[in-house]
């Protein structure tokens, strides 16, 4: 059974937690290079699995560099198949300028990387880039993407741009090699230059959070008024207004009520990711007998999913939301005062 102290277990980690980890063990320098391979999203998911990885235990370092070591050696022993030999080492064979013309003609004909790399982004931001591009470049994209990503773009187009768009590429019979590259290479430069000044948010969640900082004679009023723009997001922010770390300002007596309404296992799961303030107030809460015991299980319990004491500790808010409406938790907003 794993200790309750060291750390992440290897065989639970994500992807990009291994790949976070073995950065973080590799030299700067060497770091350094391999990030420079990487796209900026993949980047950012790395960055934020390093922010999610607390303490990081020799065996578990030991675990991702040895799996990475077993797997390079795999791949460097086995031969690549023959369509990864002909899109990656024929055309280096070959050589100069040959090999570019035949590497292109190779990877437009038998590669999907390009489509797969355009299925990935949203329809709206692809059409913008396109908007700016020459007519007949626009068709040339289109025609390079993949058909289902085509469609999904030539929707986000005016009915002028869609019947333009659409005879130029049913006339398009053959193009030449390098524009076709010169069309890809854009469409990239161009969707990565986007993805690098994206900052993206999780709105509801942050404006959720600043309605649970009004009082409740500010906040009820805009609730309502949202409400009958969209019921949906309004009952969205009402379930996320409260976050598990802000059942803190519960009094005792409410704490009581909610460890009464709350099953054993979501309270263990929930507290295994809590910060150690909120512990002692849940344990505080509870018999002597009780307290004791959830500590020893909480101690024995192996690492558990970062998704499932999440999911826990939503569950906890909503039966503390309920019962406030029931008037059996005393949940106040930060605006408001304690008396």
């Amino acid at each position: 059974m794993a200790d309750a102290n060291s750390g992440p277990d290897p065989a639970r980690l994500t992807g990009h937690q291994r790949a976070a980890i073995l950065l973080m063990y590799l030299e700067r320098n060497a770091a350094k290079k391999v990030l420079q391979h990487l796209s900026v999203s993949e980047v950012e998911q790395i960055g934020r699995a390093m922010v999610e990885l607390d303490i990081i235990e020799p065996n578990v370092v030991e675990a991702v560099v040895g799996e990475f070591v077993r797997e390079l050696a795999r791949s460097s022993m086995v031969p690549k198949s023959g369509k990864e030999f002909a899109l990656g080492v024929l055309p280096e064979l070959i050589g100069g300028r040959r090999g570019l013309q035949i590497g292109g003609a190779l990877r437009r004909e038998f590669s999907t990387e390009f489509e797969e790399y355009c299925a990935a982004r949203p329809a709206r931001a692809l059409a913008a880039i396109l908007r700016d591009e020459h007519p007949q470049t626009r068709a040339v994209a289109l025609i390079l993407m993949g058909t289902a990503t085509a469609a999904r773009v030539l929707v986000e187009f005016d009915e002028a741009e869609r019947l333009d768009t659409s005879i130029r590429m049913a006339r398009l019979e053959s193009v030449p090699a390098s524009v076709a590259d010169d069309v890809e290479d854009s469409i990239r430069k161009a969707l990565d230059r986007e993805d690098a000044d994206r900052w993206m948010i999780a709105g509801v969640d942050r404006a959720a959070q600043v309605l649970g900082q009004l009082a409740r004679p500010v906040n009820e009023p805009l609730l309502g008024q949202i409400g009958e723009a969209d019921p949906a997001l309004s009952e969205t922010l009402r379930r996320r207004m409260v976050r598990f770390e802000d059942l803190i300002t519960l009094d005792d007596r409410s704490v009581q009520s909610l460890l009464r309404s709350v099953e054993r296992p979501t309270l263990l799961a929930a507290l295994r990711g809590a910060d150690e303030g909120l512990r002692l107030m849940f344990l505080r809460n509870m018999s002597s007998r009780a307290s004791e015991d959830l500590r020893e299980e909480m101690d024995l319990m192996a690492p558990l999913p970062r998704s499932q004491v999440k999911t826990a500790q939503e569950e906890i808010v909503q039966v503390t939301l309920r019962l406030a409406e029931e008037g059996s938790v005393r949940l106040a907003a930060s605006g408001d005062e304690m008396v």
